[in-house]
């Protein structure tokens, strides 16, 4: 996974102005951003939202196991109830991970599915960033680290700091470490977030650190949107080329020795 740089704020609700992009995505002035999809099958907690400006809707995917079965009708559900159809959509944001190969899969695959068929704009965001927006709408000092981290299985854990700078939110690139070995390496009284604190909260709290309430611990789509819509502000487009998913571990095929490449 890159490092990269994210404004700090994390909402933006205004999308005029914007040039047709040359594979046709409705950016244009005429047709403001407005209805988005938000999409996040990179966790356990999986969920969807649609938001059209006023309206916001959103659904949970219920066991990670299940989001492949549950997606398309929770997304369609969603847009309904806000008068809308999925192929309306302005805006198509998705998590590109981390998380597993199955889970980014199947919400990648729909984003999309979704973009293409009615020309919205697609965006991917980084789980880390989700994380970091939301751990930070907690805290009041932002400009101290955020540590971030996925569980990874095998007793490994995969982590990223975020940083504000002057620029934004820097977020440095992930890596798998194992747990024993993260949780030592943590400056005393760190900020501690992500997926991976659901099940590390009363080690992390014992070692004196820091952590946002339960909320701020997962992506979701609502933040999603959100980050996405910030993302399409400062005219970020992905494409099939660009939204390349950030798994923790590739596939298991891709694992096995002498697997193909």
């Amino acid at each position: 996974m890159s490092p990269n740089v994210t404004p700090a704020a994390s909402t933006i609700l205004d999308f005029g102005g914007y040039d047709r992009q040359a594979d046709g995505s409705r950016i244009d002035g005429k047709t403001p951003l407005v209805r988005t999809i938000a999409i996040d099958t990179s966790h356990a907690g999986g969920s969807v939202a649609a938001s059209d400006g006023p309206g916001f809707r959103t659904r949970s995917l219920g066991p990670a196991g299940g989001h492949a079965r549950t997606l398309a009708a929770a997304v369609a559900e969603v847009t309904a109830e806000l008068g809308w159809a999925v192929g309306d959509a302005d805006l198509v944001a998705v998590v590109r991970g981390p998380g597993s190969f199955t889970g980014l899969r199947v919400g990648i695959a729909t984003a999309q599915a979704i973009a293409w068929a009615g020309r919205g704009r697609l965006v991917g965001v980084s789980g880390f960033e989700v994380v970091a927006s939301l751990a930070d709408a907690t805290r009041d000092d932002q400009r101290k680290p955020l540590h971030m981290a996925y569980d990874a299985g095998r007793g490994e854990v995969f982590v990223a700091t975020a940083v504000v700078c002057d620029r934004g939110r820097h977020v440095s690139a992930g890596r798998l470490e194992p747990i024993d070995r993260w949780v030592a390496s943590l400056p005393h009284g760190a900020w501690v977030s992500g997926p991976a604190v659901v099940t590390l909260a009363d080690r992390l709290l014992a070692a004196g650190h820091l952590l946002p309430p339960p909320a701020a611990w997962c992506p979701t789509a609502a933040a999603v949107a959100q980050l996405g819509m910030s993302r399409a502000w400062d005219g970020a487009a992905d494409t099939a080329a660009t939204l390349v998913p950030d798994y923790i571990r590739p596939s298991y095929a891709d694992e096995r020795p002498g697997s193909p490449s």
